[in-house]
């Protein structure tokens, strides 16, 4: 009997050691993609989750994705609690896991939202979208919601069938979109706006031989998007400490180095229809386009 009151006195305390050892600290991880090398990113952002984590009062770590949907994927699967990821990415969350937007970035320009421009040079006689049929026409890329889908949205809106009403082309990027145009390989190119600015150290002469035939709809910033599941008061807290983030000098100074982003706004689902109607214009499976 002794013996067996002896096992138990030992039971209960291996319990009670157990019970009182130290709780395991709460963390929420931050998802993003590289845009330069990964390993360096991950150190450049620890600054700004120290802040997150200060703001937040819990633990802040940085999840490295290698595209988009590697975050839209970690926000499924509880991997990944809130990132920064673009609009199309945000829609692909949204209806995979009720991921939900509650941050859209700010551009230099205090803007929310910016468009895509097409360019003709100012010899080319095309002043309207229905001079475009026959022509030859600069994409930047299948993937690119400013260089391709909000542009060839617009054109199927204009009436043009892209198949077989026009020939085109993808550039592989804007500024290659523009200089092919410059040089006579297309007769129109698709770029954000105003790519003749950004570029006018290589295309200095852009300005004066190229002009804008018209405008896309408005696009949405980068978003900051939480999981689907996250409690309300999380939720809140996050959105908080960024906006409180943005506001000091540190804080916009990281935002800006790192991401450039320039300030936050408030984002609601509703702001993404738009992307919603642009992928059913294209027909575009949303995990594709991203």
């Amino acid at each position: 009997m002794k013996r067996l009151i002896a096992l138990l006195l030992m039971l209960v305390l291996a319990i009670s050691v157990v019970g009182c050892g130290p709780k395991e600290e709460e963390v929420i991880k931050m998802g993003f993609v590289p845009m330069k090398d990964g390993d360096k990113l991950i150190e450049s952002v620890e600054p700004l989750t120290e802040m997150l984590s200060d703001e937040l009062g819990i633990k802040v770590e940085g999840f490295t994705a290698t595209n988009y949907v590697g975050v839209v994927e970690g926000l499924g699967s509880g991997q990944v609690d809130f990132g920064f990821i673009p609009p199309f990415a945000y829609v692909l969350a949204n209806s995979e896991s009720d991921a939900e937007a509650i941050l859209t970035s700010l551009n230099k320009s205090g803007e929310a939202n910016y468009r895509s421009q097409f360019i003709v040079r100012k010899d080319s006689g095309i002043t309207s979208f229905s001079d475009i049929k026959g022509k030859k026409v600069a994409f930047v890329d299948p993937s690119s919601t400013s260089g391709y889908l909000f542009p060839g949205a617009h054109l199927i809106k204009e009436g043009i069938d892209l198949e077989n009403d026009i020939e085109y082309v993808y550039a592989g990027g804007h500024d290659k979109a523009l200089q092919l145009l410059l040089n006579g390989d297309v007769d129109v190119a698709t770029t954000f706006v105003d790519s003749r600015d950004r570029y006018k150290k290589d295309f200095p002469d852009a300005m004066e031989k190229a002009e804008i035939l018209g405008y896309t709809d408005y696009i949405p910033n980068i978003s900051v998007t939480i999981k689907g599941d996250m409690d309300k008061e999380l939720k809140e807290k996050i959105r908080a400490a960024l906006l409180n983030i943005a506001k000091n000098e540190e804080g916009s100074t990281l935002l800006k180095d790192l991401f450039n982003m320039y300030g936050f706004e408030e984002a609601t689902d509703k702001d993404y229809d738009i992307i919603r109607d642009t992928a059913e214009t294209m027909d575009i499976d949303l995990k594709e386009a991203n």
